[in-house]
């Protein structure tokens, strides 16, 4: 567990958060063909692509996933795959879970303004190191990054870590 401003989050691996507790995020680690992840920036805060479930998603958390990663950074993802959750605690909150995914990056598209802000969110595809970084998490996100690295490694056959060429439109 750690401490952010009074928040904590727990990393479950490779689970499923209980039926009592609400799923309010979905977000992926979208990887590319050279292991490169996107990123994107709102506000000055770099963040994964993904958000919040919406009736039209039908609870299914794959369908937040497409949804979102399209509306935020209009990229097309294949292969989702379930990493874990993690439980974030704020105070005078009931706890919630935050699920992560990783995916391939399907199709790059042009940028569109997010439907939710009206904004053009900068996005940058990176080495996953690099976007680790950038996401400035901390240890709290140990697992969920080491999880994600081994899943792109494994299932898909990427050389996550490898140099390669950022691109940040």
């Amino acid at each position: 567990m750690s401490e952010t401003n009074r928040v904590s989050y727990v990393w479950h691996e490779a689970s499923h958060p209980p039926e009592s507790r609400p799923i309010r995020q979905v977000y992926a680690y979208v990887f590319d063909a050279r292991g490169r992840v996107i990123v994107l920036r709102d506000n000055g805060v770099w963040n994964l692509p993904g958000g919040t479930p919406e009736p039209e998603d039908g609870g299914d958390r794959v369908a937040t996933l497409v949804r979102e990663v399209w509306e935020e950074v209009q990229v097309t993802i294949t292969d989702p795959v379930h990493l874990g959750y993690q439980t974030v605690h704020r105070p005078d909150r009931e706890p919630y879970a935050q699920l992560r995914m990783a995916a391939r990056l399907n199709v790059l598209g042009e940028r569109e303004p997010d439907p939710d802000s009206g904004r053009i969110h900068v996005r940058r595809l990176c080495p996953f190191p690099e976007a680790v970084e950038l996401l400035g998490w901390g240890p709290s996100v140990d697992g969920q990054v080491k999880c994600a690295a081994t899943t792109a490694v494994e299932r898909w056959g990427l050389p996550v870590g490898a140099p390669a060429e950022t691109y940040t439109d």
